[in-house]
């Protein structure tokens, strides 16, 4: 009798030992040579050396799942580049997800606004990542309600007609890879209280328009705004609706140097984790800014690499 409950002890350890370890997904997405090209920053960028076979950030490496690129990069990097990317990912294990300007842009509205691209792009980055045996396995809308929805400068769509302007990316995506899973990315701020059932209203939407579910949904932090109220309703009812929630870990656009930059993402990392309340399932480690202004080595303090080393894997 003693060994048999002794069995179920360990048994049950294990499995909520693997349980746990499978909630808590890391993400690393820096900002690609592609962007910073269409930003115009000059800044010499060691992206592309992540994909070199002995580039130094082996821990933060072992420590993630997933590595997520711009639609831009998918689209417009060069095939060499490309294949770089898909082949070390695969060397090293981890999924590759696209952060994707989901929503289509028309003669009536979208141009030059964030979040918008056209069905072509689209598919040419999916055609491009099949071409190269890649796979996608996560796409992450980039904020589809935020532009097409709630803002002024977007499009304004119902939330019925925002989910049928982006049905036909969803079919090209889901027909190039069958096991893609589709997420959203949302803003938290100030103004954002009170959006919330309309966001799950469009995940129900989504599901009903495309087939497929929405299995995550991500809060992008504004830091000064009042977030932790928000992320509790966030963690309930997304769990509730059977949605994984994620949180992007970043610094502050006016941090001074690198290492302010990555202090105060490992700051936030543990804030979050330590309160079981707002702990999300995945972390994010991303940076859309100028800073940190290199992705290596891990070891040094002010590096994005080096936020997952300090934060998750020391």
């Amino acid at each position: 009798m003693k060994l048999k409950s002794l069995s179920a002890i360990i048994l049950g350890a294990v499995m909520f030992s693997t349980s746990a370890a499978a909630a808590e997904q890391i993400w690393l997405s820096g900002v690609d040579p592609v962007v910073q090209a269409d930003r115009g920053e000059r800044v010499a960028s060691d992206f592309m050396t992540l994909f070199s076979p002995n580039a130094d950030w082996h821990r933060a490496a072992a420590a993630i799942q997933v590595f997520k690129l711009s639609t831009q990069f998918l689209h417009r990097s060069s095939d060499a580049d490309l294949a770089a990317v898909i082949r070390d990912l695969r060397r090293r294990h981890i999924a590759l997800a696209m952060e994707a300007e989901i929503l289509v842009a028309t003669t009536r509205c979208g141009n030059g606004v964030p979040g918008y691209t056209t069905a072509a792009v689209i598919k040419k980055a999916a055609d491009r990542v099949a071409a190269q045996g890649g796979e996608i396995a996560y796409v992450a809308f980039d904020e589809p309600m935020t532009w097409g929805h709630f803002a002024h400068s977007g499009c304004q769509y119902k939330t019925e007609e925002l989910v049928d302007n982006i049905a036909p990316n969803i079919r090209t995506l889901k027909a190039a890879f069958p096991h893609v899973q589709f997420g959203d990315i949302k803003p938290v701020t100030d103004q954002t209280p009170g959006r919330f059932d309309e966001i799950l209203r469009f995940a129900e939407l989504f599901k009903a328009k495309t087939g497929e579910p929405l299995t995550f949904l991500q809060a992008d932090l504004i830091w000064q705004s009042n977030w932790r109220p928000q992320l509790m309703v966030w963690k309930t009812r997304l769990h509730a609706a059977g949605l994984s929630y994620g949180v992007v870990i970043d610094g502050d656009p006016a941090d001074r140097n690198d290492l302010a930059w990555t202090s105060h993402a490992v700051q936030r990392y543990r804030e979050l984790v330590a309160d079981p309340a707002i702990s999300p399932d995945a972390f994010i480690i991303q940076s859309w800014q100028p800073r940190p202004t290199h992705m290596l080595p891990d070891g040094n303090r002010d590096t994005l690499t080096s936020v997952i080393v300090q934060a998750v894997a020391h």
